[in-house]
């Protein structure tokens, strides 16, 4: 299913500036003192302690709810091409004015985030951090505080702004939007209407993956790799590559569903009626609990008098680190019943298992208290939409429950096995009844391989170091680890060990730096030069010309060419092999005529293909 990645580009530039001029709206609405409904609303019950200014309700009470419900019941995939924010944090690349640094060689480059930066190792505590004092200013201030909720909304906008001007990419929604985790965390492996990246895809460009529209209509990949693995590109992959070792994710993903119960649990506590006076939003009229930030959160005989301001953050840390701990029981149970029978696949199951518990519980429990209707559709509308996001992350939490890494990896190899066994026998319907290679699934391209007739005995060897230049190219394979991968394969086409160190080492002479970068720079490397390659492509079919020689050649186009290679962040030797990559017989021309490389230009590096680099 890819509904929501193959969306048309320019509807969703359309949706995405609509909602930005919304959200510009709203602001000056909030600071204006604007009255957006149309009719009148019984607020607070007239207590006189409440305004009567809706565009807090309509934030906090169905935009953010709204927002969580797209993430839920459609897919990632929709919400992050859609959201406004991302819009801003892009206009100064729209406009050509990001910050620059002088790169390698002396060339200004648009700067990025390194990974090993501060920020790049430490992005997670940051934006979850930023999300823990989000909710706190929310409780204190800004739920009903017109003035604030301005404030909250101008401030957050300008920094997405900053952000895109000083780094290149997505780096605001990537390193810094407190949002961003909490996606990641519904998520999941994959969103239950999300489509698959790593097979059934024919498009270069997968999920919420950067895009651009060219001059010609076309839709082509404008990612630089600002973040690998990515979950714009893939999100199982970068689902199962973070499952271990992520800093700071573990912690997030086990403390949210206690910071939703948490949040909740103390607007109820102040409010002045129950469930129904908390799905209703009716809270955000109430000025009362914002002037009295040194006044005890609670008055009894046996509980200390301390006053919101300070018992706010402890109570939600508190109630962060109670469901932390919770989450690690839950993983530590679900190990020792799953060791017995999958030995040392048993911890990540068990980590998979209690994450999609997490994210099922924090989920539901959100929609049970928010109601993105805010109850102008009355209880039913509200229980439909509760009933929904049950249904719909109830199926996504039974079909992840048996998934694991080794399926991922497993689907993922079957998918450049398909494109190796394609190119060498292109009638392969005639061994399968009829039926296209592409409806096969994993186990029975792996079962083809092994019953293949005798004929292509000989191109076994080709289609294993095809896979792992496919692999390698993405990223997806580590030559440490490379071995034991892809053992599954060598026995399918019944090869041996010294078959894939020959394979590695025939590799390295196409391409030296295999051996030299890690899977990040290489799959870093292959996006960089895939999305550069459609936009030298795109110029070729702008100038009529098949000679992509001519135009480096060409004085008029140096300018061009320098762009390109400035916003896409290639260094002179990942540049040096796309060029090398252009020949004059090639079959990436729109006119029929530059194939990469051709007889004269030496051995080809293992560049990725759109559908790789996915």
């Amino acid at each position: 299913m890819q509904i929501f990645s193959s969306w048309s580009e320019r509807q969703a530039q359309l949706i995405r500036w609509l909602l930005l001029s919304s959200w510009i709206f709203l602001i000056v609405s909030l600071f204006a003192g604007i009255d957006l409904y149309p009719f009148e609303v019984h607020r607070c019950g007239g207590n006189p302690d409440c305004h009567s200014l809706e565009s807090n309700q309509i934030f906090w009470g169905m935009v953010v709810p709204g927002s969580l419900f797209i993430l839920v019941v459609c897919s990632h995939e929709l919400w992050r091409r859609i959201c406004p924010l991302a819009l801003v944090s892009q206009l100064f690349r729209i406009l050509g004015l990001q910050r620059t640094v002088k790169g390698l060689g002396g060339r200004r480059e648009v700067a990025k985030v390194d990974p090993g930066s501060w920020l790049g190792r430490h992005h997670l505590e940051l934006q979850w951090s930023l999300l823990i004092a989000g909710l706190c200013l929310r409780l204190l201030v800004v739920n009903s505080n017109t003035l604030g909720l301005g404030l909250l909304l101008l401030v957050t906008a300008v920094a997405a702004l900053v952000v895109g001007w000083a780094y290149g990419g997505k780096a605001w929604c990537q390193y810094v939007c407190p949002m961003a985790p909490v996606q990641t965390i519904i998520t999941g492996p994959r969103s239950f209407f999300g489509s698959p990246a790593h097979i059934e895809t024919t498009s270069r460009v997968t999920q919420s993956m950067c895009r651009t529209v060219t001059d010609t209509g076309q839709v082509q990949s404008a990612c630089v790799a600002c973040q690998s693995p990515c979950i714009d590109i893939d999100s199982e992959r970068a689902y199962w590559s973070t499952l271990k070792g992520k800093r700071g994710l573990n912690w997030a993903w086990g403390s949210y569903p206690g910071l939703v119960l948490a949040f909740f649990l103390i607007i109820k506590l102040e409010s002045r009626g129950g469930l129904d006076y908390l799905r209703s939003g009716m809270w955000a009229y109430d000025n009362e609990v914002t002037e009295y930030d040194w006044s005890p959160l609670v008055t009894a005989p046996w509980i200390p008098a301390v006053p919101r301001l300070v018992a706010i953050p402890v109570l939600l840390v508190l109630a962060a680190w109670i469901s932390v701990a919770l989450q690690r029981w839950v993983q530590q149970l679900q190990q020792r019943q799953l060791t017995p029978e999958f030995g040392e696949r048993a911890q990540e199951m068990a980590i998979n298992r209690t994450r999609l518990l997490a994210s099922f519980l924090a989920v539901n429990c959100f929609f049970w208290f928010a109601d993105p209707t805010i109850g102008l559709m009355g209880p039913t509308g509200g229980q439909l939409i509760r009933s929904l996001v049950l249904i719909v992350s109830g199926m996504g939490l039974h079909r992840g429950w048996t998934c694991d890494r080794a399926t991922y990896v497993r689907e993922s190899t079957s998918a450049s096995l398909r494109r190796q066994l394609k190119q060498l026998i292109p009638d392969l319907s005639r061994y399968l009844d009829g039926r296209e290679i592409g409806e096969l699934s994993a186990s029975e391209v792996f079962t083809l391989a092994k019953v293949l007739p005798a004929q292509i005995s000989a191109a076994k060897r080709t289609i294993y170091k095809g896979v792992m230049a496919d692999l390698f190219g993405s990223g997806r394979l580590e030559q440490a680890t490379a071995l034991v991968q892809l053992e599954e394969l060598r026995q399918s086409l019944k090869l041996g060990d010294d078959d894939h160190w020959a394979s590695i080492q025939e590799l390295a002479i196409q391409d030296p730096r295999i051996l030299e970068l890690t899977g990040q720079q290489r799959e870093i490397r292959s996006l960089r030069q895939e999305a550069a390659r459609e936009a030298m492509l795109e110029l070729l079919r702008l100038t009529r010309t098949d000679d992509l020689q001519e135009l480096l050649a060409d004085p008029h186009f140096n300018g061009n060419f320098g762009r390109i290679r400035r916003d896409f962040l290639l260094d002179q030797a990942s540049w040096q092999e796309l060029v090398d990559s252009f020949g004059p017989c090639s079959d990436r021309s729109p006119l029929g005529g530059i194939r990469g490389p051709s007889a004269g230009t030496g051995p080809r590096p293992p560049i990725a293909t759109g559908e790789q680099a996915a």
